[in-house]
């Protein structure tokens, strides 16, 4: 078995801190909502993961079509403005499994009391760009609906459609950090 810096497997998935489900109501509510929440980061990780294959099916058939003298119109601009989705939809997925970006040479030679208030400082900063990110996308999002606003290339699409994949993405982040903040601060993270 190969381990990774941290002394982790690098073939299994990391466990997954989960509330109890014995005790106060609170802490069965907690470990309700968070499997909820796992089953919706997972739902939108497999429709982001759908959509990749969308788009390698798309840009296979508009490759043949160039070849062929007959191209897809549009078939760039679609696969362009869906990208978006497969990063929005996957974000939240990532944050949870501890799968995102992460700098480790400060962060692993910390005490745990240290890397819990760091952990706790970044994740409240997380969440609070979040939460800004979430609402002006959102508004950016109502406006392209509201003016009609396209891209203009082979043919004109509308671009609110694909919009709105940032404000869902960053709104189950949103989510997730604040549940990974809860569990930081009751000692389950």
């Amino acid at each position: 078995m190969r381990l990774g810096a941290r002394g982790v497997s690098l073939h299994e998935p990391p466990r997954q801190v989960e509330f109890r489900r014995e005790g106060s109501h609170l802490q069965r509510f907690l470990g309700m909502f968070n499997n909820g929440l796992t089953k919706v980061e997972d739902g939108l990780a497999l429709v982001g993961g759908g959509i990749v294959c969308f788009m390698m099916v798309t840009t296979l058939v508009g490759v043949i079509g160039r070849v062929a003298h007959r191209p897809i119109r549009g078939e760039v601009e679609t696969v362009t403005l869906i990208f978006v989705y497969v990063v929005m939809f996957s974000i939240s997925f990532a944050q949870r499994r501890g799968e995102h970006l992460a700098v480790g040479i400060f962060f692993d030679r910390m005490k745990p009391g240290a890397q819990r208030g760091v952990l706790f400082v970044l994740l409240s900063i997380g969440l609070f760009i979040c939460v800004i990110l979430s609402w002006s996308t959102l508004v950016n999002t109502m406006w392209a609906y509201g003016a009609g606003d396209t891209i203009v290339g082979a043919i004109m699409l509308e671009t609110w459609w694909a919009r709105m994949a940032m404000p869902i993405g960053l709104m189950v982040v949103t989510v997730r950090l604040m549940v990974q903040l809860v569990q930081l601060a009751r000692g389950e993270g």
